[in-house]
């Protein structure tokens, strides 16, 4: 990342981990990306506390890779480690510590079976749903459209 901002891992050691607003934004601005890049058949970020910085004007930026079999599903796997990261200051921290919101959507992109993941654009538009309430009420009907699409 070099001069473009601080890797999230050296953010968060030194400032501690993230909560409310600045959690939100890093996990919609990553997925946000990650769907852009998905839009444009590019998958394989392999995001991660090293490859995400947050920048001086509190922009997320990310470096990435590309390339392998099944690397959408490995990438919002990838985006719900990262958040609980970033919620935590550790790797495998507890995803009881995120709002309900974030917690049920990392949940999800943490499913065993990589079939059972959802696109990361069906996750960004949960969260871009900032009303609670709503939000955990669409979840699920917004995640299984998901899933009927890749079954």
């Amino acid at each position: 990342m070099g001069g473009q901002g601080a890797a999230l891992s050296d953010f968060i050691r030194l400032g501690g981990p993230l909560r409310g607003q600045a959690l939100h934004r890093l996990a919609v601005s990553c997925l946000a990306a990650l769907s852009r890049l998905h839009a444009h058949g590019t998958a394989g970020v392999r995001l991660s506390p090293e490859s995400v910085a947050l920048g001086a004007r509190g922009q997320v930026l990310i470096g990435w890779q590309t390339g392998y079999e099944g690397a959408q599903a490995e990438d919002v796997r990838a985006w719900a480690d990262l958040v609980v990261f970033a919620a935590t200051g550790v790797k495998d921290g507890d995803p009881a510590v995120l709002p309900p919101v974030l917690r049920i959507a990392v949940d999800r992109c943490r499913q065993p079976d990589p079939a059972d993941r959802p696109e990361a654009v069906d996750v960004l538009r949960v969260l871009l749903n900032r009303s609670v309430a709503a939000a955990v009420a669409s979840v699920d009907g917004l995640l299984s459209g998901a899933y009927r699409r890749v079954g």
